[in-house]
């Protein structure tokens, strides 16, 4: 018998749809950045993500609820670069460290495209079209849609965005997510398939260096972040046929949440204030923090064009287990 199902509903006063099947469910608001600010675990009775309180207090700081979608991901510095001769201008939101930051899709309203039972697997889509939206004209002028995929079949969510360059000219891309997962400090350890950090400068943006990380195999078993405040942008191992996440174990609820990302996601931000606010933000990139102005390869930096007529489909996704152990 089929369990899953897709319903309209309004969130904090927002249109909303909301999905799930026996074991988890799932709320996608369009209207705010196509973010999905609530996965839902039924069994646990535990909700993964970080959601706001109203209306208000998701505007205060809406990347640090659900999972923003950033494009571009981070900070680029003096919020503008050159490329291929053009210069683009972005808002400087950062403006105590004179940065662009978290680009400009997240506090859009994207148009829902479908919202369906297919094979007892869930399907929602939304689409932005970039020619509507005059603030996203004015940072990055060219003709694009980003469309953005969810399926959720069992405890597996996975999230496949699709750009497409609508334009004439190529254009430089990158693209991530802000997701806010709870973290409990006292009850959650945290994992990354990280392979070195890079050096980051009193603002935040990457000197061109990287590091060995001094407890790499710490990180990757498993560590606490209790009072370890963290803003740190890493280079992952990623490979075809390599692992490329970011674990959470939380011990008192006897889950296990992996947040996987495919070999387009070459680096990882690790974002948690000061390690005692109770979340954590795995943020997995297609390029580095202002990759633009890094003397370095491309393929190191993850900065990439998309031709004239050109799309590219990246995918990651979020995996729920319960500890047989629990």
């Amino acid at each position: 018998m089929a369990t899953a199902y897709v319903e309209n509903m309004t969130y904090l006063g927002e249109p909303a749809i909301r999905a799930g099947n026996e074991r988890m469910e799932i709320i996608l608001v369009p209207g705010w950045g196509s973010n999905l600010i609530s996965i839902f675990h039924k069994e646990k009775n535990a909700s993964l993500l970080r959601t706001p309180k109203s209306r208000e207090e998701f505007w205060e700081n809406p990347v640090l609820y659900g999972t923003p979608i950033l494009f571009p991901p981070n900070r680029i510095g003096d919020g503008r670069f050159t490329f291929n001769g053009r210069t683009y201008h972005f808002d400087m939101n950062e403006k105590d460290k004179r940065n662009h930051l978290h680009g400009f899709l997240y506090r859009e309203k994207w148009e829902r495209v479908r919202a369906e039972v297919k094979n007892d697997r869930v399907v929602l889509e939304t689409e932005i079209d970039s020619t509507v939206h005059p603030e996203i004209v004015r940072q990055f002028p060219h003709p694009f849609t980003v469309r953005m995929t969810y399926l959720l079949e069992g405890e597996r969510i996975q999230q496949n965005a699709t750009i497409l360059n609508r334009d004439k000219e190529a254009f430089p891309w990158g693209l991530g997510y802000h997701t806010t997962f709870l973290f409990p400090e006292d009850a959650c350890t945290f994992s990354l398939t990280a392979e070195k950090r890079w050096i980051l400068n009193e603002r935040l943006l990457p000197t061109g260096e990287l590091e060995e990380i001094e407890d790499r195999e710490q990180w990757q078993k498993g560590i606490r972040l209790k009072e370890r405040a963290l803003d740190d942008a890493f280079l992952s191992s990623a490979s075809p046929r390599g692992r490329n996440e970011a674990v959470i174990a939380n011990e008192r609820l006897g889950l296990r949440i992996t947040y996987w990302a495919d070999e387009n996601f070459k680096h990882w931000v690790v974002y948690n204030a000061d390690g005692k606010q109770g979340f954590v933000c795995p943020e997995p990139y297609t390029w580095v923090t202002n990759a633009p102005h890094l003397d370095l390869p491309p393929s190191l930096t993850g900065l990439r064009v998309l031709a004239p007529g050109e799309q590219i489909t990246i995918k990651t996704g979020i995996s729920v287990s319960v500890d047989s152990r629990d």
